[in-house]
């Protein structure tokens, strides 16, 4: 499958810095016709006290990726 196949209808690719920590430089250039938010894996998959703070967090760095319309 090709980067354009995969990312048909997606509008953006949501790369985490854990397990697997992505990079500016290692996994946007996968994605070139989309926006890539590099978020917080913590945030994204741990659960427990992770979570108090896990939506402002996620949502901030979702925002900061999304361009503005």
């Amino acid at each position: 499958m090709s980067p354009d196949e995969l990312t048909t209808g997606v509008e953006l690719a949501v790369l985490p810095d854990e397990p697997y920590p992505f990079t500016e430089n290692d996994g946007p250039e996968m994605f070139p016709a989309i926006p890539a938010a590099m978020v917080s894996g913590r945030s994204l998959t741990w659960y427990g006290p992770s979570l108090i703070d896990a939506r402002q967090i996620l949502t901030q760095q979702l925002a900061a990726a999304v361009p503005r319309r």
